[in-house]
């Protein structure tokens, strides 16, 4: 079941506001719980993201539940809030689904996405998305990279 998020609600709980962290200024946990809450509906129907036939087993095995628990504490973690993430690093939580760089810009496309429809801030838009494409070189196969790098 899919539900239409249209934007973070202005009453959403927040660090105190002396907190100047992407953490805070996402809303806190409930503003990063609603973001993977739409992102992880939607990139478990994207056809493109589930081309990747290990990509599309792992989501075929793992329940939306537990994705998403990881994802928001992951992304609650990374952006400054609690320390909470109890799964592993990028490179070996990604390391048998054999990531292309094409799969990893379906994915930010459908992080943006998400963020757009929940009418995130630029400044933090941008910071999150500088965020997410640090790690690019972790979560992208070897065997994948552009040879630029």
């Amino acid at each position: 079941m899919t539900q239409s998020v249209t934007s973070i609600p202005e009453d959403t709980p927040v660090q105190p506001a002396s907190d100047d962290s992407l953490f805070a200024r996402l809303g806190g946990i409930y503003g990063i719980s609603a973001a993977v809450d739409n992102l992880v509906d939607r990139l478990y129907v994207n056809g493109a993201a589930n081309a990747n036939p290990k990509v599309d087993e792992f989501h075929q095995q793992q329940g939306h539940a537990g994705f998403k628990f990881l994802v928001t504490a992951w992304s609650i973690e990374e952006t400054g809030g609690p320390k909470i993430y109890p799964g592993r690093d990028m490179r070996e939580s990604h390391a048998h689904l054999s990531v292309t760089e094409r799969e990893f810009d379906i994915v930010a496309t459908e992080i943006k996405t998400s963020l757009y429809q929940l009418n995130v801030p630029e400044r933090e838009f941008d910071e999150f998305m500088e965020l997410i494409e640090s790690y690019r070189s972790m979560v992208v196969a070897p065997e994948h990279r552009h040879a630029a790098e």
